[in-house]
C-alpha cells in the first residue's frame, strides 16, 4: 500500500443501474490497487448538500 496515495473522485452519470453497477467495480477496484477513490455510492447520506460535498472531493483530489 502506498503511504500518501493519490485521491481521485468518479463523477459519472446515472443513466442506468447497470452503469452505476460498473462504476462501482471500477472505484473498489481502484481502491484494490491503494488509489484512495470516492463516488456517491459509499455515502447513503452525505454530511453536507451534494454540491457542497462534490466541491469539497473536487478541491481534495489531486490533479493529474
Amino acid at each position: 500500500m502506498v503511504s500518501n496515495p493519490p485521491k481521485v473522485l468518479i463523477s459519472y452519470s446515472h443513466d442506468s443501474q447497470e452503469h452505476k453497477d460498473r462504476v462501482l467495480r471500477l472505484s473498489n477496484r481502484l481502491r484494490e490497487e491503494g488509489i484512495d477513490c470516492t463516488i456517491d455510492q459509499y455515502l447513503l447520506v452525505p454530511d453536507e448538500s451534494w454540491p457542497r460535498r462534490m466541491e469539497k472531493q473536487i478541491r481534495e483530489s489531486d490533479s493529474c
